[in-house]
């Protein structure tokens, strides 16, 4: 199986560091609670696959410089040891155009001139009311086979994609007049999928941000720290839960160390029982007054590049993190005792970025691949679409999801309500991964099938074998292996062979 790995970014590696450095949060949240956060609806272990949406200003510019991040480069950017400047996420791209020395910022004042970010504003708000249809969004993440769609209603750039009624204190209308979340979340319940919120809690650059020129530090001191902005933070997300009901309450960075985090989480979970959370909760703006401290920024970097040479395994998990384990452009190389989700672009950048190809999209083969062995290491896969400003989900994106729609018509019950088997892959033969049901073991077989599909036998007992959208014709055990003869060949990129216990 060849699944594309790439380095944890930014966001997720700064608040892998933040609960190194911070041990507990300055608003904790009670023991009861904290349990309750990590104890997943059973909506959520059945549902495997979640649609991410990052759209805003951003989208307008819709650029980002250079390629996707390769394994290990991130830690060289954070940790002082790469020339590189920009970072590939069209989504940052008021923090890119912020530093004169970058390409992001040499594209702005040869396209816009010396225009403010706030500029995009007015255009992306015309295009949308122009063109964007929420429907044809549900109607096409239904066909991917998604069972839950994440809105991003906040980025860092602090724009909202909802009506607020808690103002922006730094920047008058910040927001849209127009509901972009309540729109999306109605045409995505009406189709049997569950509705999530995304919101950027730990930076928010209407508030803060730093550009002096050392990027992690940069980012850390970037976090706000004010009690007015906690406050803030708190009464939006108050507000989400009220209007919209997410089922997932997705944070991002961390989240203000005054913000009453407890007590967000007991009302969430007051009015939504069946939701969750995800894990990137961890004091961050902590860590920024530290970054403050002259040397500090050095001794940090120091330690994190102590600590991606010395990691522990992976498979160990932390207590006190609330929620599920967010994996980002990153996977587990075992099945690990957590509920965890993956989530990645489809290509090397979350929001829309003109300088991408359909080349540097996933193939539809490649995303099933990804499902599958996510699935079968006991996680989710958010994939994320990144619309253009009108709205459109790009040709390029809706192939390889369309692809995987159709392979989960076919192959969906080897996913949909499964859970990991005693191992994820296979021993000795042909590639494969397993889930399982109490009714059956699946054998997920990477690539085609010809006329026969030889794989190793998994010393289970079991009555009968079928193959999903294939009739099996024979059936042979020899040494280990089991050879399954089909009434024709099935194309790849993945055959579930199903053993009925």
């Amino acid at each position: 199986m060849q699944v594309r790995i790439f380095s944890t970014p930014l966001r997720g590696a700064l608040i892998a560091i933040a609960f190194a450095f911070i041990g507990a949060c300055a608003d904790p949240v009670s023991e009861e609670t904290l349990l309750r956060s990590r104890d997943m609806p059973q909506w959520f272990e059945d549902a495997k696959l979640g649609i991410f949406i990052h759209w805003g200003p951003a989208s307008v510019p819709a650029y980002a410089y250079g390629p996707p991040l390769k394994p290990g480069e991130l830690e060289q950017i954070m940790f002082g040891e790469s020339s590189r400047k920009d970072l590939p996420y069209a989504e940052w791209y008021l923090n890119a155009m912020s530093y004169p020395d970058t390409e992001t910022a040499r594209h702005h004042a040869e396209t816009y001139g010396d225009a403010p970010y706030t500029d995009f504003k007015p255009i992306y708000e015309q295009r949308v009311n122009e063109q964007w249809d929420p429907e044809a969004w549900a109607d096409l993440f239904y066909e991917a086979g998604a069972k839950y769609v994440v809105l991003v209603t906040k980025h860092h750039d602090g724009y909202t994609l909802w009506p607020s009624e808690v103002t922006n204190p730094n920047r008058e209308n910040w927001g849209s007049p127009r509901d972009m979340v309540g729109e999306l979340a109605t045409a995505v319940r009406a189709r049997g999928m569950r509705f999530g919120t995304y919101y950027s809690t730990g930076l928010d650059w209407s508030f803060l941000m730093y550009n002096e020129g050392d990027r992690i530090q940069d980012i850390m001191r970037s976090a706000p720290s004010s009690q007015a902005y906690a406050d803030y933070v708190y009464e939006q997300m108050a507000e989400l839960v009220d209007r919209y009901h997410p089922d997932v309450l997705w944070a991002d960075i961390g989240y203000p160390s005054k913000g009453r985090q407890g007590e967000l989480f007991e009302y969430y979970f007051s009015k939504v029982p069946d939701g969750t959370v995800n894990d990137r909760w961890g004091p961050v703006d902590v860590l920024g007054q530290i970054a403050n401290i002259p040397g500090a920024t050095w001794v940090m970097k120091t330690l994190g590049r102590m600590m991606q040479s010395n990691q522990t395994s992976t498979m160990e998990d932390d207590p006190s993190r609330p929620g599920f384990k967010t994996a980002e452009y990153d996977s587990f190389s075992d099945i690990p005792p957590f509920k965890w989700e993956a989530t990645r672009g489809l290509g090397g950048s979350f929001a829309f970025n003109t300088n991408e190809t359909a080349a540097d999209m996933l193939t539809g083969a490649e995303l099933i691949d990804y499902v599958v062995d996510t699935v079968s290491k006991n996680g989710n896969v958010l994939i994320n679409v990144g619309p253009d400003s009108y709205g459109q989900i790009p040709t390029m994106q809706q192939t390889p999801l369309l692809s995987l729609g159709n392979w989960l018509s076919v192959n969906g019950e080897a996913i949909y309500g499964t859970r990991p088997w005693i191992r994820y892959n296979n021993e000795r033969g042909r590639d494969l991964r397993y889930t399982q049901t109490d009714e059956a073991l699946y054998a997920i077989v990477i690539g085609e099938a010809a006329d026969s599909i030889t794989i190793e036998s998994p010393a289970i007992s079991w009555e009968n074998i079928d193959v999903l959208g294939a009739e099996v014709v024979g059936v042979k055990e020899d040494a280990g292996f089991i050879t399954v003869t089909i009434d024709r060949p099935l194309p790849g990129p993945a055959v579930v062979v199903r053993y009925n216990l």
